[in-house]
């Protein structure tokens, strides 16, 4: 007979004691999640110029990167920052619609809470009306796009016209920050009209052996762990998570996932280099469903 009561106990059972690393929370989730973004040399450049272009309202910034470098983690962090301020409203586009260039004005107002049209006129005047009056209580809008490479020449046209609408200041109304793989460039280079109005452009690259390092280590405080504690991972650990990885953030943290899984399954207290390694020849296919 099933006993949910069972169900539960063996689950907890072999849920991972995260407690035992001396964390509250696991540290190295793949999932775009502001506190855990690490500030990289890179990162802060762009975040730099980027919040400079937006609060001066400078129109259309662009943020490229390869799969994996932290791009969306990076356009959650801009959306939390931006849209708890009294004199932002953000809204963010996670995923484009496919070629339209209304959807994608109805999918930008429907984040606004602007009543969404059946016509790309009428659907532009809800924005000129919503303009009105938030501009009437000093409030900059922010339009935020990930995955911005997917955007079609349509739709960077209705993008270009949001950008043509001035303040009473004259300076741009909407701010736009649009983050992509490399192609997002390139495709840029097809639409001038829209590719003269972008202010700023960034490049998130993968991290260096000692950008890894710091990686982890700031993953493993903000998830509770107490700085006094002894290392988890040994300095000799870093260099084959690196060369593993490549220096791809979204990669070092689903390695460092399963590492600290494995120390969780053994009677084992340090990551060090052996053990990365030791891991990497019995767990090469750790990427993939069933290993």
């Amino acid at each position: 007979m099933f006993n949910g009561n069972q169900l539960d106990l063996d689950f907890d059972q072999y849920s991972p004691n995260w407690e035992r690393i001396g964390v509250v929370v696991p540290p190295f989730t793949i999932e775009a999640d502001p506190r855990f973004m690490y500030l990289s040399t890179e990162t802060r450049r762009a975040l730099s110029k980027v919040s400079y272009m937006v609060e001066a309202g400078q129109g259309a910034s662009v943020i490229v990167g390869e799969i994996g470098t932290g791009k969306t983690t990076l356009a959650s962090w801009f959306h939390s920052r931006y849209d708890r301020r009294p004199d932002f409203v953000a809204a963010k586009v996670d995923e484009v619609p496919k070629k339209s260039g209304l959807l994608l004005l109805r999918r930008i107002a429907s984040e606004f809470g602007i009543r969404t049209r059946r016509a790309t006129e009428d659907q532009l005047n809800e924005f000129r009306a919503f303009l009105v009056d938030i501009i009437q209580e000093n409030v900059l809008p922010l339009i935020i796009i990930d995955e911005a490479h997917e955007l079609s020449p349509e739709q960077f046209i209705e993008l270009r016209r949001l950008l043509n609408f001035r303040d009473p200041k004259g300076g741009k109304a909407f701010q736009l920050i649009l983050l992509g793989r490399p192609d997002l460039d390139i495709n840029l280079r097809e639409v001038p009209d829209f590719n003269d109005r972008v202010a700023t452009r960034s490049s998130m690259d993968p991290l260096t052996p000692d950008d890894t390092k710091s990686l982890i280590e700031y993953r493993l405080l903000a998830a509770g762990r107490d700085s006094k504690q002894e290392a988890l991972f040994s300095e000799d650990s870093f260099l084959p998570i690196w060369k593993e990885t490549k220096g791809y953030p979204r990669s070092i943290c689903l390695l460092s996932l399963h590492l600290c899984l494995e120390l969780l399954s053994t009677n084992e207290s340090m990551i060090d280099g052996e053990f990365v390694e030791n891991f990497l020849e019995h767990h090469h296919g750790y990427r993939q469903a069933g290993n």
